[in-house]
């Protein structure tokens, strides 16, 4: 017989107590039963055909053989069936509502207020529906135009299979070449140097001569009247350049005074007040020790009556005069309206025809000018001249002055032909040579890279 223990007597006073000596398991169970049949139902109120089923094929009865289904039965069969994304959203528990009588509330939106009214009702009068109705119709219109449009070049077929149009003639590799990718996936996939750069458009290309005539003076034989002509050309062109550099001469370094030593010195001295006289006790005015400042004490000298009495005479007296001054300005402004008038008017059509003339100049540049391939501007041209030392009749004792290799690459520049390029001149590293001694090294050695340093 087995001997049952005696509990011992703990103290409950709190509840982790309580936890810690009292047996909740059954509880517990019961507990977790009940929330179970919460959320699956009670068998009690389950029908018979959701808990039992019905033997009636039998242990010997031959299962029929079904064939599998195929792939598009099976994806038939799938369209009835909740997807797994949307059966998170549906609800598992079956407990209902302890609020059997809750009002429903319909969410933000579906009924309309006063102010979406009074809002609608301001967007139907101004037309704002029917102009968005008819966007949307003429956005739908270019784009199926536009898809029209694609169906036909793609169902063009006269395309030069030699020409530059190929995608192979543009330095895209032939292994790219396919109708499935993309025209930006085949240029991402081209080397560096061999990717489309973007061409200038033709439209914009000067329409100027490749060659033009230079002027008669630069001939090997020319007449006086023309060389003097092209020699009055080069020196005012000369004259130009000499009168831009003297305006940067004088507004950046002529703008600062050169000063000597001696004079700079002396400033220095004037401002630390080193040139004044030590003080002489011979004059009698004081002794060494005493202390002088550099200015004088200020007296507080009080103004009388009378003296205020006068200041502000004097300044009432201004103000009046300025007031008069003023007041017979605006009537002698009133005789001069007309006047005034007539050269408003005529500032005002004086300006209108230098409008004019300039818009006309900026006009005809804009036609001449080349296109603006990139930010550098295409060198202008130089005026030739030839020295009248080097004139000579005969064309073959002529000395060239121009490269015509050079010539005809601004040419190409000057017409928009080619972009313009700016020189760029590559600065020379200046490396340091040493001399690192050891036992090693011969008076040979010595020499040689002394006599380098010296040549250097």
């Amino acid at each position: 017989m087995s001997v049952v223990k005696k509990r011992k007597h703990v103290s409950k006073k709190n509840k982790k107590a309580w936890r810690k000596h009292c047996d909740i398991t059954d509880v517990e169970a019961f507990l977790d039963d009940q929330r179970l049949e919460e959320r699956l139902g009670k068998f009690e109120l389950k029908p018979d055909a959701e808990l039992f089923v019905v033997d009636t094929a039998g242990d010997e009865l031959k299962v029929k053989e079904e064939r599998p289904l195929t792939a598009k039965a099976k994806k038939r069969a799938k369209l009835a069936e909740t997807p797994k994304c949307y059966e998170v959203l549906l609800p598992s528990s079956k407990v209902q509502d302890p609020n059997a009588k809750r009002n429903h509330v319909n969410p933000t939106g579906t009924k309309p207020t006063a102010l979406s009214k009074l809002k609608e009702k301001r967007c139907i009068e101004k037309g704002i529906y029917e102009k968005k109705a008819e966007l949307a119709k003429k956005n739908r219109k270019m784009a199926l135009n536009q898809k029209r449009k694609m169906k036909r070049t793609r169902q063009n077929f006269g395309l030069d299979l030699w020409g530059q149009d190929l995608l192979e003639a543009k330095g895209i590799p032939s292994t790219l070449v396919d109708d499935f990718v993309s025209t930006e996936a085949q240029l991402h996939n081209v080397l560096p140097d061999r990717r489309l750069r973007p061409k200038p458009p033709l439209a914009k290309t000067v329409a100027r001569k490749a060659v033009e005539l230079p002027h008669p003076g630069v001939s090997y034989n020319p007449s006086f009247k023309e060389h003097q002509e092209l020699l009055q050309q080069v020196v005012q062109h000369e004259e130009k350049i000499i009168k831009r550099g003297e305006h940067l001469q004088r507004v950046t370094t002529g703008m600062f005074s050169k000063v000597t030593v001696q004079e700079k010195e002396n400033q220095w001295r004037e401002e630390m007040h080193l040139n004044e006289q030590p003080h002489n006790p011979a004059d009698g005015s004081g002794s060494d020790s005493e202390y002088r400042a550099v200015n004088p004490p200020v007296q507080n000298k009080k103004k009388d009556h009378k003296t205020r009495r006068k200041q502000k005479e004097r300044l009432l007296e201004k103000e009046r005069l300025k007031r008069q001054k003023i007041d017979k300005k605006k009537i002698t402004d009133l005789y001069k309206l007309r006047k005034l008038q007539s050269s408003i008017t005529t500032k005002e059509h004086t300006q209108e025809k230098v409008r004019e003339l300039r818009s006309t100049k900026r006009a005809e540049k804009a036609e001449t000018a080349p296109p603006a391939l990139n930010k550098n501007k295409p060198p202008q041209k130089e005026p030739e001249f030839v020295d009248p030392a080097d004139l000579s009749g005969n064309l073959s004792r002529l000395t060239p002055s121009t490269n015509l290799l050079r010539e005809r690459f601004e040419s190409l520049q000057h017409r928009g032909a080619l972009a313009a390029t700016k020189l760029m001149m590559k600065k020379k590293r200046k490396v340091k040579s040493y001399f690192k001694p050891g036992h090693k090294v011969t008076d040979q050695e010595i020499e040689r890279y002394i006599n380098k340093k010296n040549i250097k």
